[in-house]
């Protein structure tokens, strides 16, 4: 019996991680790989200690993105230039969003796994290759949350010809 539990939990982690890849592989053909680094950062306009919660389609924020490293959850200093935002995130690659991109920014109650108050979570919706994506960040401290949602309003060009890939 014991031999046979082995087995079918070997075959469910097995069937897991190739899942796992395989939606992986399909996001990376969905759109380029997000910069790590703007091309130019401009001035600091604010900063925050933040919990990277996690990149989903903007269409469905209860679908991870898990291409291009940017699954993982954790701890995450977010940076807001005048010309993007900066999300240094402990062990992981950077991510980088240009103001060019940026569509709109948010607050929402959930995010994949992720529920907190109402508001809790800020949400940047931005475009990769006409691809609408949405970070997802928790923010406690209140002061630093209020700096960060005023810092990227600010920056966000008032393109309406833009518009989410489903």
């Amino acid at each position: 019996m014991a031999i046979l539990t082995v087995i079918c939990f070997t075959t469910l982690v097995a069937l897991a991680i190739a899942g796992w890849r395989r939606r992986t592989a399909a996001q990376e053909q969905a759109f380029d790989e997000p910069l790590e680094a703007l091309e130019f950062f401009g001035v600091l306009l604010g900063q925050a200690k933040s919990f990277y919660v996690a990149t989903t389609f903007s269409s469905n924020h209860l679908e991870r993105i898990s291409a291009y490293g940017l699954g993982s959850r954790g701890i995450a200093q977010l940076l807001i230039f005048s010309e993007g935002v900066l999300i240094v995130r402990n062990g992981e690659r950077p991510l980088s969003i240009d103001k060019s991109q940026i569509v709109a920014i948010t607050t929402n109650q959930i995010a994949i796994d992720k529920a907190v108050e109402a508001d809790g979570l800020i949400s940047i919706d931005w475009l990769q290759n006409s691809t609408g994506l949405s970070t997802h960040l928790r923010i406690t401290d209140q002061a630093s949350r209020e700096l960060a949602l005023s810092s990227i309003s600010s920056i966000i060009s008032n393109n309406s010809s833009r518009e989410f890939k489903k």
